[in-house]
C-alpha cells in the first residue's frame, strides 16, 4: 500500500525490469501453488491493508475500481478498469471523479456486487474500530473531517458519506476536496474496494472477507492461508487475473537459509512454491547468480521501493543529533549483510530514480562515503554536548523479529558505537510490526522500515509518508505511516500545492524539490533503492517483479 513494503515494507509503484524472467514454458490451469512468506498476511480485510504483501494476496480475494496491468515491464505501472469500465472520467478539474461498474460482477454466493458495496468499502474505512493504513480516502474525498463510518451506533448513526455518491446501480461519483489528477490510481488501493453490508463481520472480516476475485479463503490457521476457485468470478470481466493455479497455499516460514536451500533442491512440493517476500539467503546468492539454471528460475529485478530508517522526531527534537545519526550509518556494511548489491543501490533521497519525480541530491555526501562519516556525526554530538543540549547515547531501535532483520540490525549496532551510541534493538512480532510501530505514542527512537509507492509519483511517497496532517490524533492509533512523526506546516502546505498542481512535469518537480527539503530535516535515513532476487521451485511459472508490491506478482504465477 505505499503499500508498506512488507517488512519491506511497505504501499507501492516504479518500474519493473522487463527481463526478470524468461521462462521456457508458459504457465498451465491447475495444480497447487505453495507461496512462502516470512509471516502470514496480517491483514486480508481491504480495509485494513497496509504491506505489500498484504495487497498483493488481497488482489485474488478483492477486486476495486481500478487495478494494475499484471505484466511484466513498464506496463504493470499502468492501471487499467477492474469493476470499472475505465479508469475513471474527471470533470470539475479533476475534483469530481465518475466510475461505471462493469455488467455481470458478482460476490462468492452469485449476488450482484452494487456501487452501494463500493460505497460502503469505503465509508467503513473511516471507523474507529480498526485501523485503516491508507490515507487515501480520508485525505481526498470531501466532507470527512467528522465523518467515522457508518457502522449504527457510532457517531455517525449508520449516517453514509455524502463525497460518495451511488447515481444508480452501476454508477459512483466521488467529490473531493482538491484537485486530484491521479485519483484513478487512488482506487486502486485496497482501502476503495467494495465490502456487502450484509457480509460485513467488522473485526472477524479480517479472517475471512467476502471474495469477488477468482479465489475464495478455504482455510485461514495460524501459520497457513488456503484459497480455493471461487465459481463466480468470470475471467470476462476481469483482464489481469491469470487464476492459473486450482488451488494457492501461502505458508509462513522466516528460517531463509532453510527455504531457499529448499527452493534450490526443488523437491516434492518445493518444485511447486516461491519466496514471495524475502530474498535469497546471503549465503546462497552467489551460487544463484552464478549457476544459470538457477538465476533463470530466480524471479529478480528493480522497483520504485526504498529501505531507510525512520528517526522519531518527537524523541530525538534535536536536528544536530539527528543529523549524527545520518552520516553515522554505514551503508556498505548494511548493504554486504543483505546479501551485497544484488539486493540494491546505496540509497540517498526517498523517491526512487525509477520515479519521474525523483531528483538526485546528496545532502549528506553519502554517495561517496558509503561507510558513513563517523568523524562528522562525533562533531555535531560533541557541539551539542557544549552547548548543553547532549545527544541521547542510548537509542531503541524496533524491527521485525526474523533472523535475517536481527542480522541487519547487528550491522546497525556495530555502526552507532563508533560514535558512542548504544543501541537497543526491540524485535517485535512481524505480524503485529506495522500496527505496533503505527501507533505514534510508541517509544522506538529508530524504526525499520520501507516503502514501496503505491503508483509511480512523488504523491505516493512524500503525502504518506511525510504529511504531519495524517498523523492520527489518538494515542492507541496504529495506523500512522509517519514514523518519523514529522509535522511541518509549511512542509504540509506544500503537499498540498504539489497534489494540486495539474500539470504533470511541474508536479514531478514539486515532489523532487519537497524530498530534498525533508532530507534538510534528517528525519530518515534512505540506505538502498530495493531489488528482488526471489527463488522459485523448478515448475513455477510466470514469475516477474511487479513495481506494485516489490514481490513476484500472485496474479501471474502458475505451474508447468
Amino acid at each position: 500500500m505505499g503499500v508498506l513494503a512488507s517488512l519491506g515494507l511497505l504501499a507501492t509503484a516504479g518500474c519493473s525490469d522487463a527481463d526478470a524472467t524468461d521462462q521456457p514454458q508458459p504457465p498451465k490451469t491447475g495444480g497447487t501453488l505453495h507461496v512462502i512468506v516470512s509471516a502470514k498476511p496480517a491483514h486480508l480485510d481491504p480495509q485494513r491493508i497496509a504491506t505489500a504483501t498484504d495487497a498483493n494476496v488481497s488482489r485474488l480475494l478483492s477486486r476495486t475500481l481500478t487495478t494494475f496491468k499484471s505484466e511484466p515491464g513498464a506496463a504493470a505501472s499502468e492501471i487499467v478498469g477492474d469493476l470499472a469500465t475505465d479508469a475513471g472520467r474527471p470533470s470539475e478539474g479533476n475534483k469530481v471523479w465518475d466510475f461505471q461498474l462493469k455488467e455481470d460482477l458478482r460476490w462468492e454466493d452469485g449476488t450482484p456486487i452494487t456501487c452501494e458495496d463500493v460505497k460502503y468499502g469505503v465509508e467503513r474505512s473511516f471507523s474507529s474500530i480498526f485501523s485503516v493504513a491508507q490515507p487515501y480516502a480520508k485525505t481526498y474525498l470531501a466532507g470527512t473531517e467528522n465523518y467515522a463510518g457508518p457502522f449504527v451506533g457510532g457517531n455517525n448513526e449508520g449516517k453514509g458519506l455524502a463525497s460518495v455518491q451511488c447515481v444508480d446501480k452501476r454508477n459512483i461519483k466521488f467529490r473531493l476536496s482538491q484537485p486530484v489528477g491521479d485519483f484513478g490510481y487512488t482506487v486502486a488501493m485496497s482501502v476503495f474496494a467494495p465490502v456487502p453490508v450484509k457480509q460485513d463481520t467488522k473485526n472477524d472480516y479480517d479472517r475471512k472477507p467476502f471474495s469477488n476475485g477468482p479465489y475464495k479463503l478455504q482455510e485461514n490457521t495460524d501459520q497457513q492461508l488456503v484459497f480455493v476457485r471461487n465459481q463466480y468470478w468470470d475471467r470476462k470481466t476481469d483482464s489481469v487475473r491469470k487464476a492459473y493455479p486450482e488451488k494457492i497455499v501461502i505458508e509462513a516460514n522466516a528460517d531463509l537459509p532453510t527455504v531457499t536451500s529448499n527452493l534450490i533442491q526443488s523437491e516434492g512440493e518445493f518444485a511447486d512454491s516461491i519466496d514471495l517476500d524475502k530474498n535469497v539467503a546471503p549465503n546462497f546468492v552467489q551460487q544463484v547468480v552464478n549457476d544459470p539454471a538457477l538465476s533463470a528460475r530466480a524471479v529478480q529485478g528493480s522497483y520504485g521501493g526504498i529501505r531507510y530508517l525512520a528517526i522519531n522526531s518527537k524523541r530525538i527534537p534535536d536536528l544536530d543529533c539527528r543529523r549524527a545519526l545520518v552520516y553515522a550509518f554505514d551503508k556498505r556494511k548494511f548493504r554486504a549483510a543483505a546479501g551485497g548489491s544484488v539486493f540494491g543501490d546505496y540509497a540517498n533521497t526517498m523517491i526512487a530514480p525509477q520515479l519521474k519525480a525523483h531528483k538526485d541530491f546528496d545532502l549528506y555526501d553519502s554517495a561517496n562515503n558509503v561507510e558513513g562519516k563517523p568523524d562528522v556525526a562525533i562533531k555535531l554530538m560533541e557541539e551539542q554536548r557544549n552547548s548543553g543540549k547532549p545527544c541521547a547515547t542510548t537509542l531503541t531501535l524496533s524491527i521485525p523479529e526474523q533472523k535475517d532483520i536481527r542480522r541487519l540490525a547487528t550491522t546497525m549496532v556495530e555502526t552507532y558505537q563508533q560514535i558512542g551510541i548504544q543501541l537497543k534493538v526491540n524485535g517485535i512480532d512481524p505480524e503485529t510490526y506495522f500496527d505496533v510501530i503505527g501507533n505514534p505514542a510508541n517509544q522506538n527512537d529508530l524504526l525499520w522500515a520501507g516503502w514501496i509507492p503505491d503508483w509511480a509519483n512523488g504523491s505516493a511517497v512524500i503525502a504518506p509518508l511525510f504529511d504531519g496532517r495524517l498523523i492520527p490524533a489518538k494515542t492507541n492509533a496504529t495506523n500512522n505511516q509517519n514514523y518519523s512523526l514529522l509535522n511541518d506546516p509549511e512542509i504540509n502546505d506544500a503537499i498540498t500545492a504539489a497534489l494540486e498542481e495539474s500539470v504533470p512535469e511541474r508536479q514531478y518537480r514539486l515532489w523532487g524539490e519537497l524530498d530534498e527539503k525533508i532530507q534538510q530535516q534528517a528525519v530518515t535515513i534512505p540506505i538502498i533503492y530495493m531489488k528482488a532476487l526471489r527463488m522459485a521451485g523448478t515448475n513455477v511459472r510466470g514469475g516477474f517483479i511487479h513495481p506494485q508490491f516489490g514481490q513476484p506478482d500472485l496474479c501471474a504465477l502458475g505451474l508447468a
